[in-house]
C-alpha cells in the first residue's frame, strides 16, 4: 500500500511538473513571439494568439486540478501539522471532514470574490465616435469619386489625431508603444511624429513626410511590415496635409 501511494505521488508530481512547463512555454509564446495585438497578423504552428491563449488556460486549469489531487493525498499531514502550528487543532485526531469543509468554503469564497471583483472593475475603453475604418473609407470614396467629392465639400471635416490614432494603435502599437519602441519611436505620442530632429511628419507636407513612404510601401525594406491599406494611407495623408493637428 505504501509503495502504491508513493508511486501515485510521483506520478502526480511529474504531471504537475509537465503542466507547469506547459504554462511557462505558452506564457512565453503569448509574451514574445505572439505579443498583444498580433492575433490577426501572425500564427505559430497554425494557431493564432487567441488559440494559444486557450491552450494556456486549459493547461493552467489542469495544473490546478493536479495540485488539488496532490493536496488530497497529503490531507492528513496538512490538517495535523499545519493545524497544530497555527494552534487551530488541539486534538491528535482532528476532524478531517470539518477541516476539509472549512477549506472548501474558504477556497470557494476566495474564488467567487475574485471573480466578482474582476467583473465589477471591467471598464470599456473610450474610443472616438468615428472609427478609423469609417473615416478611412469615407476619404477613400471621396478621393476616388470626383462627383462625390464635389457633393461632399460642404460636409468635409478636419482630420485630427483622434481620427488617425486608432490606425496606429491597431497596426503599429505592438512594436512602437509603451512596451517596445523600435527605432526609438512611439505611435501613441503625437509629438514623436513631429519632433524637431528627423521628424516622421512634416505638417502640411505629406509628400515630404518620411511616414508616408513607410506606410504606403514605397520603402521596400519596410513594405511587408509597415504598409497600410490605401484607405488608411489616404486618411493619414489628409491628416498631414491639414496640419497634423
Amino acid at each position: 500500500m505504501n509503495i502504491n501511494r508513493t508511486l501515485v505521488n510521483i506520478i502526480i508530481d511529474l504531471i504537475a511538473a509537465l503542466f507547469f512547463i506547459g504554462m511557462l512555454a505558452t506564457g512565453y509564446l503569448l509574451r514574445f513571439p505572439l505579443p498583444p495585438g498580433t492575433n490577426n497578423l501572425y500564427t505559430l504552428w497554425g494557431l493564432t494568439r487567441h488559440q494559444w491563449g486557450d491552450i494556456h488556460f486549459w493547461i493552467s486549469l489542469g495544473l490546478i486540478l493536479v495540485m488539488i489531487g496532490h493536496l488530497i493525498l497529503h490531507w492528513n499531514w496538512i490538517v495535523t501539522v499545519i493545524g497544530k502550528k497555527c494552534s487551530a487543532v488541539k486534538s491528535n485526531q482532528p476532524s478531517l471532514v470539518r477541516c476539509a469543509t472549512w477549506t472548501v468554503v474558504v477556497f470557494a469564497g476566495l474564488c467567487i470574490g475574485f471573480a466578482w471583483v474582476a467583473e465589477m472593475n471591467v471598464k470599456q475603453i473610450e474610443r472616438p465616435t468615428r472609427t478609423h475604418l469609417d473615416s478611412a473609407m469615407r476619404y477613400a470614396a471621396v478621393n476616388s469619386d470626383p462627383s462625390a467629392k464635389s457633393s461632399n465639400q460642404s460636409d468635409t471635416h478636419s482630420v485630427v489625431w483622434a481620427d488617425v490614432y486608432p490606425i496606429f494603435e491597431t497596426k503599429c502599437l505592438v512594436c512602437h508603444g509603451p512596451g517596445k519602441q523600435r527605432a526609438n519611436f512611439r505611435v501613441d505620442l503625437r509629438q514623436d511624429f513631429v519632433k524637431h530632429d528627423n521628424p516622421w511628419v512634416l505638417p502640411g507636407q505629406s509628400a515630404q513626410s518620411p511616414l508616408m513612404a513607410i506606410i504606403s510601401g514605397e520603402r521596400a525594406e519596410m513594405a511587408e511590415m509597415h504598409k497600410l491599406s490605401p484607405a488608411e494611407v489616404l486618411l493619414v495623408k489628409t491628416w498631414i496635409d491639414q496640419g497634423a493637428e
